[in-house]
């Protein structure tokens, strides 16, 4: 007869137990892995909406039935597959993007930005984003364009989204 303690951790059959434990860590793995990874927010590009040293949930299934929308937070591929950027889409393929004294324009009309806070003094002439591409940036734009990983990118470097 087994003592009360081990049948209160193991259960009455401890190789069942472990097997369970082994499968529930597996699919934990492959999950955490492939499609829902932990994302460790380190820097200032998202703020105030994302606060640098925060973690976040990813999604990388996000995007596999439909395209990422303009406003949606995105995760973009830095190198490899485990490191990424979170963005923001701003404009969408075969759309024209500017930026006039902050003020974010698409094909030529300014676009709210709810999500924004403080001022902006970015500038960029007109670019036209190509067809499998997505023009991205951070909330933060209190910090000059040219400090920020801002830009065009593929879409098949967007590799997801957020869960939470």
């Amino acid at each position: 007869m087994l003592p009360t303690w081990t049948i209160w951790l193991w259960g009455r059959k401890p190789r069942v137990t472990l097997l369970r434990a082994l499968v529930l860590g597996v699919l934990l793995y492959l999950l955490g892995r492939f499609a829902f990874p932990p994302v460790h927010v380190a820097g200032q590009s998202m703020e105030p909406t994302i606060h640098d040293g925060t973690w976040r949930l990813g999604n990388k299934l996000k995007f596999l039935q439909r395209e990422p929308q303009r406003g949606e937070l995105v995760m973009v591929r830095m190198a490899g597959w485990r490191a990424f950027y979170l963005k923001r889409v701003l404009a969408l393929p075969g759309e024209t993007i500017a930026f006039s004294k902050g003020m974010l324009q698409i094909n030529g009309r300014a676009q709210p930005e709810p999500y924004l806070q403080g001022e902006s003094n970015w500038s960029l002439p007109a670019t036209r984003v190509g067809a499998d591409e997505y023009f991205v940036a951070g909330d933060n734009r209190a910090v000059p364009l040219a400090a920020h990983k801002a830009g065009l990118t593929r879409r098949a470097d967007i590799v997801g989204g957020l869960l939470w």
